[in-house]
């Protein structure tokens, strides 16, 4: 208290204080009147130097509150587009920092920044660089040489607060059609650093949050569009340890959260994360799916838990995801396309091995389970179903890739493993527009079982589903097939059980011209493909049958339903036929259920055309080609009489139906044919041969001096004697003489007409007494009707019958 009221010492305290006031005064109007036109020369100069506009519309220093505001900032290329602009920025200092040797911030304020990042195409037209690359670029080489030998003092910079606000971002790249505006968003980071808690410069570390507003990204490539109404990122970065930083990224889209962390080691240039999302919306990346129309999510919300690697040989994601509620559209459309409840994808594990030749990726899931799911699957008027218009090649498409001449590299391969695949409680909505009426069945209660899914050649999946067809009908599927190539190789077994007729009447009206009014219907389908050829077996059994009335102006071509009903149905009002296909899957115009129908309308026509036929495809009698007589005899060989045979038992169970028989002759091939019989008769007759009544009659060897003398009695009865005697002087005995006789033997014999028709009624008289032998009350059923002629086939004779109803 003494030394300050001494004279001496107020004077120089005095002095001092109107010093340092001076030099603040000074400072300060330095500061103010000439910084800022220092500092605009100098920006001027070096943009000057470097090529580039820098101007701005004014800078106000406080310095000592260690403030900078700069506003109306522009950065642009001389002759081209603004690469910056904003309207204000705000930098203050911290006093306490700058005293221990840091540029620390207290906060940096940015506000309404327009960037603008662009890549043009070069004179050549090949792609350049970006603009803010050729900015980075000038800056460096406008800045003096290093000085390797100078000792370096790293910098500690450290930001209290980084807050950017109304921010838009422009993204324009002209050799991919690239462009994006993403605007508005905010930017804050939180206690920035370049050093660690130790104070050692290594990195970089804080916190920060991104508020981005509504986002719509263009994804490039595939041409959609990503939007989020509200998206915002928030998180951390640490430096752990020297080589690695961490990084904490915590990003909101809408009423969804994806936390993740990432471990960035620089070393190793390896990058590790852990993903933890929950109710993720799924409508905004559904119109991502590379389907031909756009495809909506009405709901879904996804959660999972991956860890991701990256770097080195391998990359992995490995983790659960969990699909809940989801249901999606096609656009346009008000049912939709696919529903479920909840789908679980356990223990996926996803990895890509790199090496310098090849990269192969596999893909392995444990258990894949959908509950409730609902497909709709449609055939519109053309006759393609909903999946291949959504997600098939289109024409257009294909026929710019086959133009392509350069053969492009054949992609990586994906081996897939799934362990086991379970759909539990779905259904199936199945319509055929194509028909009319409109085709609709239902399947419901659908469950499916899948073990041992891959696509390794030679490996098979154990397939097992049921399910309830049509409201009371049931179905169940097992087998095999292989997932490399299902077509081509499976071995599949379908039951259908109790499926009401009346609920596929629409193809049934649309394909045979009628309708059904009641019935049940089971099918047994076995179908089998090895290497592309497909063996199937498709056994129908329909059960009390009751047809309606035809289709009006029916244009199709009509099949005789009534006849084959009353053909085919048993005692029991029961029909039991089975039809088999076979085909190579590869040929183009291959289609299995084309050649099913197909085979059924064959099989329904030969029940009119050729019943014989059409009997034997049905329940297996053997020969397509009918029954045949023996030409010029009444004569059926054993094989056709046991067909005969077994018809007449068929027929016997089949208590709606009767038949005529109706006895055929060929005016020239029996003619002749008869002609040979009466001679060989005679010749064997007169040789002393006894011949068995109903058996053929065996052709004569010449060369046996018994049949010679009963070729010359025979001759000499039909021909005359005159005339052998004669033949026998003249020609030379032998083998070429009894040939002559025999040929003038049957030339000789005279048949008429009535003998031909007497051999037809004879030939239906000789079935008759066949098909009768198994039950003698078909003889009420069985009658005989007028003969006609027919064409001989290779076969022989063919017998025909007629189908009536009884």
């Amino acid at each position: 208290m003494v030394l300050i009221q001494s004279p001496r010492l107020k004077i120089w305290l005095t002095r001092i204080a109107i010093l340092v006031c001076s030099c603040a005064i000074l400072f300060w109007v330095g500061a103010h009147l000439f910084a800022p036109a220092f500092i605009k020369k100098s920006v001027s100069q070096f943009a000057g130097q470097i090529g580039y506009e820098i101007t701005y519309q004014d800078l106000s220093i406080s310095p000592f509150r260690l403030r900078l505001e700069l506003e109306g900032l522009h950065l642009a290329k001389e002759g081209r587009s603004k690469l910056l602009q904003f309207k204000r920025l705000t930098v203050s200092l911290q006093w306490t920092k700058l005293v221990l040797g840091e540029l620390g911030f207290d906060e940096i304020l940015l506000e309404e920044p327009k960037i603008l990042m662009e890549k043009r195409l070069s004179k050549g037209g090949h792609s350049g660089v970006w603009n803010w690359q050729e900015l980075i670029a000038a800056i460096e080489k406008s800045m003096p040489p290093n000085d390797s030998t100078e000792p370096k003092n790293p910098l500690k910079i450290s930001i209290k607060q980084l807050l950017v606000r109304s921010a838009s971002l422009s993204l324009l790249d002209e050799a991919s059609q690239l462009k994006e505006d993403l605007k508005p968003f905010t930017l804050k980071l939180l206690q920035v650093a370049n050093y660690d808690k130790k104070g050692e410069v290594s990195g970089v570390r804080g916190q920060y949050d991104f508020s981005l507003g509504a986002l719509q990204v263009l994804v490039p490539g595939i041409n959609k569009t990503i939007t989020y109404q509200q998206v915002a990122i928030t998180g951390g970065l640490d430096n752990p340890r020297p080589g690695n930083l961490g990084v904490q990224l915590n990003v909101k889209l809408d009423d969804g959260v994806v936390r993740s962390h990432w471990d960035f080691n620089t070393e190793s240039k390896s990058v590790d994360g852990k993903l933890d999302i929950q109710d993720l919306a799924m409508a905004p990346l559904i119109p991502l799916l590379p389907a031909n129309k756009e495809l909506i999510a009405q709901s879904g919300l996804m959660n999972a838990e991956l860890a991701v690697k990256f770097g080195g040989d391998t990359d992995a994601v490995t983790g659960d995801i969990h699909i809940a509620d989801l249901a999606i559209l096609e656009k346009g459309q008000k049912t939709p396309l696919i529903v479920w409840k909840m789908a679980d994808i356990l223990q996926l594990e996803y990895k890509s091995l790199k090496s310098k030749h090849t990269t192969i990726n596999s893909l392995s899931i444990n258990e894949l389970t959908v509950n409730s799911p609902t497909l709709q699957f449609e055939i519109n008027e053309e006759g393609f179903s909903n999946f291949r218009r959504l997600f098939a090649k289109q024409e257009s498409q294909t026929k710019s890739e086959s133009a392509v001449t350069t053969k492009p590299d054949d992609p990586s391969p994906l081996n897939l493993d799934i362990r086991s695949v379970n759909l539990k409680g779905g259904e199936v909505f199945y319509s055929d527009l194509a028909m009319r009426p409109n085709l609709k069945v239902d399947v419901k209660k659908f469950n499916a079982t899948l073990l041992g899914v891959s696509n390794v050649p030679g490996r098979s999946a154990t397939v097992a589903m049921d399910g309830v067809i049509a409201g009371s009908g049931s179905m169940r599927v097992k087998g095999q097939a292989s997932f490399e190539d299902p077509r081509r190789n499976h071995d599949i077994l379908m039951t259908f059980r109790n499926l009401p007729l009346n609920a596929f009447n629409p193809a049934v009206m649309t394909f045979a011209g009628h309708q059904i009014t009641s019935g049940r219907l089971n099918l047994n389908l076995n179908y089998r493909a090895k290497d592309g050829e497909l063996n199937g077996s498709n056994q129908i059994i329909i059960k009390k049958v009751t047809l309606g009335d035809e289709v009006p102006d029916f244009k199709g071509k009509k099949l005789p339903l009534g006849l084959a009903i009353a053909l085919l149905e048993d005692s029991d009002d029961t029909i039991d036929v089975t039809v088999r296909i076979a085909g190579n899957v590869d040929s183009p115009e291959f289609s299995a259920s084309g050649l099913v129908w197909q085979a059924i309308s064959n099989v329904l026509t030969n029940v009119v055309t050729a019943p014989f036929r059409a009997l034997a495809a049905l329940v297996g009698l053997g020969s397509e080609e009918g029954v045949n007589a023996v030409p010029g005899e009444a004569v059926f060989l054993v094989v056709d009489q046991d067909r005969l045979e077994k018809f007449g038992e068929y027929l016997a169970k089949r208590p709606n139906s009767s038949l005529e028989i109706i006895g055929t002759y060929d005016p020239v091939q029996d003619k002749k044919a008869l002609a040979r019989a009466k001679a060989d008769m005679a010749i064997l007759q007169d040789a002393g041969f006894k011949l068995t009544p109903g058996e053929p009659i065996p052709s004569p060897s010449l060369s046996d001096p018994r049949i010679q003398s009963g070729l010359r009695s025979a001759y000499a009865q039909y021909i005359g004697r005159i005339k052998l005697g004669q033949r026998l002087l003249t020609l030379p005995e032998g083998e070429q003489r009894n040939e002559q006789l025999h040929d003038e033997l049957i030339a000789g014999i005279e048949v008429t007409e009535l003998e031909l028709k007497d051999l037809a009624r004879a030939r239906a008289q000789q079935a008759y007494s066949f098909m009768v032998k198994a039950d003698s009350s078909l003889k009420d059923r069985i009658t005989l009707g007028e003969v006609k002629t027919t064409e001989a086939g290779k076969e022989g004779i063919p017998l025909d019958i007629e189908i009536r109803i009884k």
